[in-house]
């Protein structure tokens, strides 16, 4: 660390990185150039405005387990709001940018790339860029304002200054362009998650401090003022934001510092009522949330207007904001993604973080109502082709306009955690239909009865198994008879049955050939003269027509007689031969002591799958009916999963 004077003021000024050449005198806001020992005052910084950030100079944090420190700062404004880059200093003696905008953070570094950098204007959103052998997509492209510069830097800060970048993100990563020199500078880095970087030495929330926020400008507090069209009061919970639409009027008020003026009136003639009224409190995620802003947004498929409401959250703690979309009665909380997925415009289905999304709607969304704050320049008329990819519970929405692609994971969320988290006193409007990204409660319903369904199936199939290997199957007469068209009736050779049969098949395999034959078998006791008697026909026909030949019938059959008790038996045959064919029969019969039989097992199987096609059939209506919503609504979806 070297430690020099202030020229102009005489305070003291630190230089705790070699990569720092510059600094700005924390008490008379003097630009000072480190030349070796000596600093020179090269002018006066800028103020920097006020905004809703905690982190200043002197926080901690730690990154991929280094620990770092703040060092410097770097204020832009842009048409989304300002945003803030930390200059860091790790304690392995690395430098780097810690990037704040809208309650996301990303740590970059700057790095060299041999390619050739394509120049800002030839790039688009959702364009692709190679950069060091890996593919990036461009997200967002700005023309900033620098505002100020705090702290140690390792560049000249002017204030006032506009420079284009370019946001670039591929997988994990985030690529910053920086085309304030030639050639662009380059940043590449990771989002980070603001509990991730555990941050320590933070300004206090507004919670800490009694509803004041502190922020770069000093204090801020929560305001109130009029509408300058309607002289409605309104009030501004954060210095981050860049708008207020009047509920009153619907005129749209720019906030610029302390400077508040009629931007534009909006095209709103009817008054919307939203269903949680702004201001509203309550927790989501496990964060506590605040509604700060309310818009309504339309899309027209074939004429016809669709309409939904978005809720602007925001968490001063670090989480900054997020969103709470109802459509229909149905609600989703939503947050922006930094890892975006890698997927082409209109594609019907990709695969993202190991689960497979589906394009469920698609079409330009406008906003049709404004009321309360936002980060942004909101207007009445604003447009952007918005696409919905459904995994239920989650849906992933791509927005693009001429400058900015965005991407957002929504989670569904049932209308009774809703009315947990904010206590509304109206009631919440009924869901209606089926919901883009809605769990399907018949989904789990049916896995649970394909898993019991396997379950018993198996203990079915190893009963009847032991059925067939403990009931000892055995063969106790096989004979060879002839069935003459001269004769009626046969009888068998006698078979002994040492104990009590559970069934006994007699089993003929005939030769039979266009004709028929009918059998009446009757089963005797040589000994008591009991009898059991079965009747059957075995019919046979065959042929060929216009040159393709043809069957029907079966030469075999046979027939079952139950709990036979020990004896010796014969078999009494008599038979009607059919006139089709005279020629003889040659049949082999055989009479087969506990044969398995399959018959109930097979009974038992048509009634155990009849339940997991029952609840297949309810999970496809349902999926029936949520994909009859979509703009794709011939492409009907199916998400059983069978087991």
């Amino acid at each position: 660390m070297k430690t020099s004077t202030c020229p102009s003021c005489g305070a003291p000024v630190s230089f705790r990185s070699i990569a720092s050449l510059y600094a700005v005198c924390e008490f008379c806001r003097s630009t000072l150039l480190r030349h070796g020992d000596e600093v020179e005052n090269i002018g006066r910084m800028a103020d920097l405005l006020e905004d809703a950030s905690l982190i200043q100079l002197g926080s901690e944090g730690r990154y991929r387990g280094v620990h770092f420190a703040v060092i410097g700062r770097i204020q832009l404004k842009h048409a989304s709001g300002l945003w803030n880059e930390w200059h860091i200093l790790f304690d392995d003696g690395r430098s780097g940018w810690l990037s704040e905008a809208s309650g996301e953070y990303v740590v970059s570094a700057l790095v060299p790339v041999a390619e050739a950098i394509p120049a800002f204007e030839s790039l688009a959103p959702e364009a692709a860029v190679t950069l060091a052998g890996r593919s990036f997509t461009v997200t967002d492209l700005e023309t900033a304002h620098c505002i100020a510069g705090a702290g140690e830097l390792p560049f000249k800060v002017e204030s006032g200054y506009d420079v284009n970048t370019a946001d670039l993100r591929g997988n994990d990563r985030f690529v910053t362009i920086d085309y304030s020199e030639t050639p662009p500078l380059v940043f590449v880095g990771y989002p980070a998650k603001f509990d991730e970087l555990a941050l320590a030495n933070l300004r206090p929330t507004r919670e800490e401090t009694g509803g004041v926020a502190i922020g770069a400008g000093g204090e801020f507090k929560v305001r109130a003022f009029n509408c300058p069209h309607c002289a409605s009061p309104l009030t501004l919970h954060s210095p981050a934001i860049e708008s207020v639409g009047c509920e009153s009027c619907g005129s749209i008020i720019g906030v610029e510092n302390e400077n508040i003026r009629l931007l534009a009136r909006a095209a709103q003639t009817v008054h919307e009522v939203p269903s949680l009224p702004l201001g509203s409190k309550g927790k989501l995620a496990g964060i506590a949330w605040e509604i700060i802003g309310f818009l309504k947004r339309r899309t027209t498929v074939d004429g016809i207007d669709y309409d939904w409401s978005e809720y602007l959250l925001f968490n001063a703690g670090g989480e900054g904001f997020a969103w709470l979309v109802e459509d229909q009665g149905h609600w989703n909380f939503a947050r922006t993604l930094s890892e975006i997925p890698q997927a082409v415009r209109g594609q019907s289905e990709f695969a993202y973080q190991g689960e497979k999304y589906r394009l469920f709607n698609t079409g330009k969304a406008e906003v049709v109502y404004v009321a309360g704050e936002f980060y942004w320049r909101v207007s009445v008329g604003e447009t952007c082709l918005a696409e919905d990819y459904v995994c239920p519970p989650t849906m992933l929405s791509r927005e693009v306009s001429d400058r900015e692609v965005t991407w957002s994971r929504a989670d569904y969320l049932e209308a009774d955690a809703v009315r947990q988290a904010f206590a509304p006193t109206l009631p919440l409007a009924k869901p209606i239909g089926v919901y883009a990204n809605q769990p399907n409660p018949n989904g789990e319903r049916h896995r649970r009865v394909c898993r019991q369904f396997w379950k018993f199936a198996l203990v079915a199939l190893v009963l009847q198994l032991a059925f067939v290997v403990v009931g000892a199957a055995s063969t106790v007469l096989k004979h060879r008879i002839v069935f003459s068209p001269a004769q009626d009736e046969v009888t068998s050779p006698e078979f002994v049955l040492k104990s009590r049969a559970r069934t006994l098949h007699v089993r003929h395999a005939t030769d039979i050939d266009n004709n028929w034959l009918s059998l009446t078998t009757t089963l005797v006791d040589k000994n008591t003269g009991k009898s059991w008697l079965g009747m059957q026909e075995i019919a046979h026909y065959q042929g060929v027509d216009d040159g393709e030949s043809w069957s029907e019938g079966d030469r075999g059959d046979d027939i079952v007689f139950k709990d036979v008790p020990p004896g010796t038996y014969y078999l009494e045959i008599d038979y009607e031969l059919g006139s089709d064919r005279r020629t003889q029969v040659v049949d082999t019969v055989e009479v087969v002591r506990n044969a398995p039989g399959w018959s109930n097992y097979v009974l038992l199987m048509i009634f155990l799958v009849a339940f997991p096609l029952f609840t297949r059939w309810r999970n496809a209506a349902f999926e029936t009916q949520r994909w009859s919503e979509s703009s794709l609504a011939g492409d009907e979806g199916d998400d059983g999963e069978d087991e």
